[in-house]
């Protein structure tokens, strides 16, 4: 139909759209009768009923005056809510999922519109997990192609949860209309943790991160603590500290929670260390009860350098201790891989070593004893090797000689078979300088196989005490996420999901000790190593 000119000239007046009117003059009988009345009809009663419908129906953009508006919600490919805004007439089902099971999309729009809307004023509760695309900000979603919106995710919590959705368009709004989801299972559970933080070594200024993941249902929320106490808005499953000082040193943990209940993760210690450290390792000993066939095997590696290393090997020299049952001419050999670089049987007596003894604070020795020693400027790894003619006690000691930290042992290690009682594998070890020092300490057993060793420790358990007896820390079976450390200090690779011993910690100047044993009373060959960690 075409419109009279004069008319035509009224609605660029009013702004109205011509073909929004026409196709209401093609709906309304009245209407068609009024826009024939030329002038006097645009003044009369019947024109103003005129620009009352074409108003409406251009601001009322989300309700469609002009035709069938529909509020639609489709899960994947099936529809299942269909609202007529005209006749208000509904169908509606629930959208369905599963917990721990990615959701089939829901997309929910308005059809027959004049003009899409814009945004949607989002309320009520989303089932956990799912999220809307776009992003929901402040309570608004901006439509996205085609004036719809999606609603995906993995639900971590099962139950009835209703959301509102209102659209809004050009002219005008839609009417609040709920959705409903029904999500099965996942009865909720108390979080458990499935990565532990672990504890690290930082020189001050320094950034750290520490990481933990829980689950649980519903998904746990985490907030971290230092030596107890609740850190300000560390609320994330990791916790980044920059420019660490060294009063940020501590007891690091991380609570997570839930409707269930509330979790808390194991220790991680922060060492911070100052500028200018001088920590170092700079003696490992062994006392074991060996078997007249057997051999203990001690390793050590020097970096940055040739530096004097003191070995000995004691067995008649701990009979002033008391000490019973002593090997009675324990035999020292140094290795470098398959080469012998030197021996001793009896020590000797002479001035050398004497002042070596003395020099590190080692016990005195008879100058005519059957016990072993070597002076030797050592660089590089090598490792001494001690056996005996018959059975019995032997201690086997490495002391740096040198002074300064460099060079300096930056990795020691002994492996024996570890018995029960108080004959389970103890190294003891000494760290001298100033500040702490960051260790990794390793106790294996079922990784020797791999390396030709018979009869292995099947599940040794690495528990470290201090010079005061006190226990600092221990391990029974490894984390995963030791693995980029052992790459970083040249340890070799430990099988995913083994019983080899593990942890990293970090110790002030002192003496501690390493005491290898096995669960439930094992028996076998270990190996116990301790690594600086830069």
């Amino acid at each position: 139909m075409k419109l009279p000119v004069h008319l035509l000239h009224r609605l660029r007046w009013l702004h109205v759209p011509a073909g929004l009117l026409i196709t209401l003059l093609q709906r309304t009988p009245a209407l068609k009768v009024a826009a024939g009345l030329g002038e006097f009809a645009v003044r009369s009663p019947v024109a103003q009923l005129l620009k009352s419908a074409v108003t409406l129906a251009s601001l009322g953009a989300l309700h469609a005056r002009a035709g069938a508006t529909t509020f639609t919600v489709r899960q994947g490919t099936t529809e299942i809510i269909q609202v007529s805004t005209i006749t208000n007439t509904a169908v509606r089902n629930p959208a369905t999922g599963a917990v721990g099971v990615s959701l089939t999309p829901v997309a929910f729009t308005y059809t027959g519109t004049p003009s899409l809307p814009q945004s949607y004023r989002v309320t009520g509760q989303l089932p956990p997990g799912l999220s809307y695309t776009p992003p929901a900000s402040l309570g608004t979603v901006l439509a996205g192609i085609g004036g719809s919106v999606s609603i995906t995710g993995t639900p971590t919590q099962g139950g009835t949860f209703t959301i509102q959705v209102q659209g809004f368009g050009i002219g005008g709004n839609g009417q609040p209309e709920p959705i409903t989801f029904t999500i099965s299972g996942g009865a909720a559970t108390i979080p458990t943790f499935t990565a532990q933080p672990e504890g690290q070594t930082v020189l001050a200024g320094g950034t750290v991160t520490l990481s933990a993941t829980a689950t649980g249902s519903p998904a746990p929320a985490y907030q971290w603590r230092r030596n107890g106490s609740a850190i300000d808005g560390a609320t994330g499953s990791s916790l980044v500290l920059p420019n660490v000082q060294l009063a940020e040193a501590g007891d690091y943990t991380v609570v997570a929670t839930n409707s269930a209940g509330s979790v808390t993760s194991a220790v991680a210690t922060l060492t911070v260390v100052a500028p200018g450290a001088t920590a170092r390792l700079t003696n490992l000993s062994v006392r074991t009860a060996m078997a007249a066939s057997q051999t203990l095997i001690m390793g050590f590696t020097l970096q940055g350098g040739s530096k004097t290393i003191l070995l000995r090997a004691v067995g008649p020299g701990l009979g002033q201790f008391g000490v019973g049952g002593v090997m009675a001419d324990p035999r020292l050999a140094l290795f470098k891989d398959a080469t012998q670089l030197d021996a001793n049987d009896n020590w000797g007596g002479g001035s050398a070593l004497s002042n070596a003894f003395a020099s590190v604070g080692a016990f005195g020795l008879p100058p005519a004893s059957l016990d072993a020693a070597l002076l030797r400027a050592m660089d590089g790894g090598q490792t001494a090797q001690v056996t005996g003619a018959g059975a019995g006690v032997v201690l086997v000691e490495a002391y740096d000689v040198g002074a300064g930290a460099t060079p300096r042992l930056v990795n020691v290690s002994a492996r024996n078979r570890v018995g029960t009682g108080d004959d389970i594998l103890i190294a003891g070890f000494t760290v001298s300088g100033s500040g702490a020092m960051p260790l990794l300490i390793r106790a294996v057993g079922p990784k020797l196989t791999a390396f030709g060793v018979g009869d292995v420790l099947v599940d040794p358990k690495l528990e470290i005490y201090n010079g005061a007896g006190v226990k600092v820390t221990e391990n029974d079976n490894w984390a995963s996420a030791l693995a980029a450390t052992f790459g970083s200090v040249g340890a070799f690779a430990l099988d995913t999901g083994s019983r080899d011993a593990a942890l990293l910690t970090s110790l002030t100047p002192g003496s501690y000790t390493a005491q290898v044993s096995g669960i439930g009373g094992g028996t076998g060959e270990a190996l116990v190593e301790i690594y600086e960690v830069k």
